[in-house]
């Protein structure tokens, strides 16, 4: 188990590898900028200090070490550099993964989620949002109906929501958009009888803010199912009382070793590794400094072999960082979410959750575009129209 977390840390500068060191106060030898980019390998569960591995001198490093830290690191670098192909759904089907994340839409039919509570409180307009959410290029549509916002002093206190309440909120909403639609669907939920329900309706997936703590029958409801999950971290069960604690001995380590349990959890139960992805859970237990070390460092978080699912859209850190008010309204959030957005796509995240889908997928394809070279045959006739 502890070898499943071990992470790959890739250090770019001589920041970002100061960053990553002081987390296990390492003691660095000097690098010159040539030495750049380096990778740190984090043997999880172990005494021994990470490893600071140069990508041009990586065979001769890793042969140096342990025969047993020497296996690890290899599979550790394995997992990191394997880019999953595909994120299984219920019934068979799958979305593709490619160069860039896939979009994740959100319909919250919700009176007091922190973003959007209400514009989508009726089953007619939660439908129609999601349609448009396809229309607008979303992959998956994500439907949940709790609010999994924090008690605090900027959102006010949040509601406890009863299993028949978030079932009449969810259920006809899924029925809805699958007589509709046959676009992917995932439903938002800590409670196995709503997934469980859910599923039954068509849904694809099931993201699980809980990573399956909150109920103890949840993996055996995805497995049944053969649905897609989202493990997503969060401190503790209970979302009220998340932002209660948000220190960490490790800031990402801490996070990866909970996803990887939770994910050997899922396929105990039965899920297949290819259905499983994992979030850091950005916003939940964490201070806003330490999403800002999470976005950083989510690469490290495909060292656990599954895609990567990251959610930043419109949260408070983005409000924060961004330099606007409190009270700002969503579109002011909009600049800040894309450049997470950005953030999430270097770090070669799979799935972007997101409110604002139309403005994302256009980000998207302009970034994607802006990272391809020109094919050769086609930089020659540009020059000769220029001529």
């Amino acid at each position: 188990m502890a070898a499943e977390s071990d992470l790959v840390f890739p250090a770019k500068d001589r920041e970002t590898l100061a960053e990553i060191a002081g987390w296990d106060a390492l003691r660095l030898p000097s690098f010159a900028a040539s030495d750049f980019p380096l990778d740190v390998v984090r043997f999880s569960g172990s005494a021994s200090p990470p490893v600071v591995v140069s990508r041009a001198r990586r065979a001769e490093t890793l042969k140096a070490l342990p025969a047993t830290l020497r296996d690890r690191a290899r599979a550790a670098f394995e997992r990191a550099e394997r880019a999953p192909a595909r994120w299984g759904l219920a019934g068979g089907r799958a979305l593709e993964l490619g160069q860039a994340p896939l979009v994740m839409g959100v319909v919250n039919v919700t009176p007091d989620s922190f973003s959007d509570g209400g514009l989508a409180f009726d089953r007619d307009r939660a439908i129609e949002r999601a349609l448009r959410l396809f229309e607008e290029g979303a992959h998956v549509v994500d439907v949940g109906g709790e609010s999994t916002r924090p008690s605090t002093t900027a959102y006010g206190s949040a509601s406890e929501v009863s299993l028949d309440e978030e079932l009449s909120r969810v259920v006809p909403v899924v029925r809805g958009i699958r007589r509709a639609s046959a676009a992917p669907l995932s439903v938002d939920t800590r409670k196995a009888a709503v997934a469980r329900a859910a599923l039954a309706e068509g849904a694809d997936a099931v993201n699980d803010v809980s990573a399956l703590r909150h109920d103890p029958e949840m993996a055996g409801v995805v497995a049944a199912a053969g649905a897609g999950l989202v493990l997503m971290h969060m401190r503790g069960d209970d979302p009220r009382r998340m932002q209660d604690d948000t220190a960490y001995a490790h800031p990402v380590a801490d996070i990866a070793e909970a996803l990887a349990a939770a994910a050997a959890a899922a396929r105990a139960a039965g899920t297949a590794p290819g259905k499983i992805a994992v979030d850091p859970g950005l916003g939940f237990g964490k201070s806003p400094e330490g999403n800002l070390a999470l976005l950083r460092h989510l690469a490290a978080f495909r060292t656990l072999g599954f895609p990567v699912a990251v959610g930043a859209s419109r949260k408070g850190f983005v409000r924060r960082f961004s330099g606007i008010a409190e009270d700002s309204s969503a579109a002011d959030r909009l600049p800040g979410s894309l450049a997470a957005v950005a953030a999430a796509a270097a770090a070669g995240a799979a799935l972007v959750r997101v409110h604002d889908v139309a403005d994302t997928v256009r980000f998207l394809r302009m970034s994607l575009a802006l990272s391809r070279p020109a094919p050769v045959a086609a930089s020659a006739r540009a020059r000769e129209e220029v001529r």
